[in-house]
């Protein structure tokens, strides 16, 4: 085989995976958003090595689910599920990166099946 076709397989093997990561993730909203940011980042790595028209997109939306994971896990670390909390209840609008970060993900993947494959 090529080299290039191999390494087209790899890139291939990696953007599926990612995108296996980010939709099992969302099963479980606590344990799952770290599954949902490896994923995110492995897409948006691939996406780059790859030189995909939408790379950037696809790394705004892994960085705006870092910020959500962040803010998540330092939430879940100091008041645990609990909803009253010693934090500001504006913490909260920072964990929404997370979801809009994973929708923004969603529609880039319909993008990339229905409108791309048009042109």
């Amino acid at each position: 085989m090529n080299k290039d076709t191999d390494s087209d397989r790899l890139l291939q093997i990696g953007f599926y995976s990612g995108l296996l990561l980010v939709f099992l993730g969302v099963l479980e909203p606590l344990r799952g958003s770290l599954s949902v940011l490896f994923g995110s980042a492995l897409i948006a790595g691939v996406t780059f090595k790859y030189r995909d028209p939408q790379h950037r997109y696809y790394l705004i939306a892994a960085a705006l689910i870092f910020i959500g994971v962040a803010t998540l896990m330092i939430r879940y670390y100091f008041s645990g599920i609990d909803v009253e909390t010693s934090l500001l209840s504006s913490w909260g609008v920072f964990i929404l990166t997370y979801p809009i970060g994973w929708f923004f993900i969603l529609v880039l993947l319909f993008v990339r099946l229905f409108w791309m494959r048009k042109l």
